[in-house]
């Protein structure tokens, strides 16, 4: 009872110390953007300052930028109206929507144009690893309960096709999903489930991860980050921030900032119909949206 007390204030002290840099009664021209932390978040401030200028004058408002530790942080601060949009993935989304009626309004392109992407599973090259009946008593890492490419879709991927994640296979949380690979590269794992194309991002830290590891398969299809817009915020408010955007984020120079940072390379129209396999996906795996 004690440790379960001691976690508690821990995490409501983690947000309140998240939300303190959002503590400030913000001025009715200024546009508070909120950002988890996609890349380090020291480094994510100043890097995201561009495109905040950017998207100031494609809107006609100030905007400035806000980040929190994590998704958390940016899903208490727009519900208590304390950021007004956020570049949020699509898990923190539904939990957003679910908990403040938290609006999506658009959704993020990869280089091909695509509003998704997938997990992918990778086992070492020599592995004897062919098909799902072959995984039964190997262990797998994932990278954390939270995350949609390096859990819930493989997870569901897994169940779906006859594998009981709690008793066929012994399950590794890595804390990343470059620590996965190396778990498989060092042979700590025998198979991992990370975003697609992990492989190719991390080729420099791992020289020999191409030719040492082979992709066993893919995970279904993955909505990508969305733009959200806080509940209470009303239409005209909504359409003017949605068409700046689209304007402002579809630059030339905001692709190049975004695309590097994100790998994102544009954005598009999205309503929250698109986001119903995070919840369906959420209910295969047992995570209760109502907590």
């Amino acid at each position: 009872m004690r440790k379960k007390f001691i976690s508690i204030v821990v995490v409501l002290l983690t947000i309140l110390v998240t939300l303190t840099g959002c503590g400030q009664k913000k001025d009715k021209d200024t546009l508070i953007m909120g950002f988890v932390p996609l890349i380090d978040g020291d480094k994510l401030v100043d890097s995201v300052k561009p495109l905040s200028e950017i998207l100031s004058e494609a809107i006609g408002k100030k905007v400035e930028v806000f980040t929190a530790t994590n998704y958390v942080g940016v899903i208490e601060a727009m519900g208590s109206s304390k950021v007004d949009f956020g570049i949020i993935p699509p898990f923190a989304y539904v939990l957003a929507n679910k908990e403040s009626g938290a609006q999506v309004i658009l959704k993020a392109l990869n280089k091909h144009g695509a509003s998704f992407y997938r997990s992918e599973f990778v086992v070492r090259k020599d592995s004897n690893i062919f098909s799902l009946n072959d995984l039964k008593g190997k262990r797998v890492a994932f990278v954390d309960p939270s995350s949609s490419s390096g859990y819930l879709y493989p997870g569901a991927y897994l169940k779906k096709n006859g594998i009981d994640i709690d008793k066929d296979i012994k399950v590794i949380y890595s804390g990343g999903h470059d620590k996965s690979i190396q778990l498989l590269l060092n042979g700590d794992v025998d198979l991992i489930a990370v975003f697609e194309g992990a492989r190719n991002k991390y080729k420099k830290e791992f020289k020999n991860v191409l030719d040492d590891t082979r992709i066993f398969g893919y995970s279904e299809n993955i909505p990508y980050i969305s733009v959200t817009v806080r509940g209470d915020m009303d239409e005209k408010t909504k359409e003017e921030i949605k068409i700046g955007l689209l304007k402002g984020l579809n630059s030339e120079k905001s692709k190049e900032i975004t695309s590097k940072l994100f790998s994102i390379y544009g954005f598009e129209e999205a309503d929250d119909s698109d986001f119903d396999s995070i919840r369906t996906t959420a209910k295969l795996m047992d995570i209760d949206l109502e907590k």
